[in-house]
């Protein structure tokens, strides 16, 4: 095995595909009534594993917006409002039929599967060993779990501490590098400093700041906040006029996401001016008005159900939006790759060999 450092970057993911596709495919039906349950506050179970997540200390300077213990994962992440950041929980991804979905691709593209050999050599068993996967737009990835017996140091390349409980794992000429902080935490930033910065906020060595994802707002399959430029880049393509409107009245948006069954997602969309984002919910409000009208025009009987509950609701300064993605839609796009790399169907001819073909005729 070769030991390269992105390596260990696509192995958490990884890992969790390759377990997923041994479960087989989900059974879908043209009757199946949706199954959506909105995001919209934590659970009592949520609140409680929340709770037993706060095991770093309080700052020790006196700040009165970070009172009470902290959750490492959030603390390590970048703080700058701008930034946008989400947290994955592996046991609903594993468990997630959207979440097998979308790793089965992810699989299929990149076409790696020796993860006996990362357990063996590394000593992290993806499949047992992580517990949430957080990323920002910062250039930073934070994996939680029992790494205690993560063997990194079988890692080309050279080790060097930073802080009391931190090191770095740093190839020359290869990114990411990589970082461990306890026994609990690996980082992978896109150069030494963003792991460095990472250790620094978990150690306290720069001045508190409060997260960028609430403690509070820890709930849903996945979680996180978007900045205005990041979600306009999703967009851009396909709806530039939104997106030129998002990056003008939209401060942040914060996202929790329920992938049990189909997806549902809620997004609470915030902005300095309030008529500005008064005048954006309508126009998403319009946008799902016409998608409804298109779907039920195209007999796509259950995406009308789902978007009969899609709604626009305005707050003060602010609206939340409902969406919900059926997972027969979801299989539809992303069931081609996760065959083929099972080889549950062969390429079609005509597509993989159109060069061929074309010069045949």
């Amino acid at each position: 095995m070769r030991h390269r450092a992105w390596l260990l970057a696509a192995v958490v993911l990884l890992g969790l595909a390759a377990w997923l596709m041994s479960r087989g495919d989900s059974k879908a039906t043209a009757a199946r009534k949706p199954r959506v349950e909105f995001p919209r506050y934590p659970r009592d179970a949520e609140h409680e594993r929340n709770q037993r997540r706060l095991t770093l200390p309080p700052p020790p300077q006196n700040d009165p917006k970070r009172p009470g213990r902290r959750d490492p994962v959030l603390t390590a992440l970048p703080t700058d409002k701008a930034t946008s950041a989400l947290v994955f929980e592996a046991s609903a991804i594993k468990e997630s039929p959207a979440g097998k979905l979308w790793l089965d691709c992810m699989l299929a593209e990149r076409g790696m599967d020796s993860f006996d050999e990362l357990k063996d050599e590394l000593g992290i068993d993806v499949l047992e060993d992580i517990d949430r996967i957080a990323a920002s737009s910062e250039g930073l990835v934070v994996v939680s779990g029992q790494l205690g017996s993560a063997r990194l140091s079988s890692l080309r390349g050279s080790r060097r501490a930073h802080g009391a409980r931190g090191a770095l794992f740093e190839e020359e000429g290869r990114a990411p590098v990589l970082g461990l902080w306890g026994d609990g935490l690996l980082l992978l930033g896109r150069d030494a400093e963003a792991v460095e910065a990472a250790i620094d906020r978990l150690e306290d060595k720069v001045p508190p700041a409060p997260p960028v994802i609430p403690e509070w707002a820890s709930y849903g399959d996945a979680y996180g906040v978007l900045s205005a430029d990041d979600l306009a880049a999703l967009l851009e393509e396909s709806q530039p006029e939104i997106a030129e409107r998002l990056r003008g009245a939209v401060s942040q948006v914060e996202l929790h996401i329920d992938a049990s069954e189909d997806v549902a997602i809620v997004a609470d969309v915030t902005g300095p001016v309030k008529a500005d984002i008064d005048d954006l919910g309508k126009t998403l409000g319009a946008t799902l008005s016409l998608a409804r009208l298109k779907a039920q025009a195209d007999g796509e009987e259950e995406l009308v159900e789902l978007l009969d509950m899609a709604r626009v609701s305005p707050r003060e300064g602010r609206f939340l939006l409902d969406l919900a993605l059926p997972l027969p839609l979801i299989q539809k796009a992303m069931s081609r790759c996760g065959a083929r790399y099972r080889g549950d169907v062969a390429p079609p001819v005509e597509e993989e060999r159109g060069g061929e073909a074309g010069e045949a005729r």
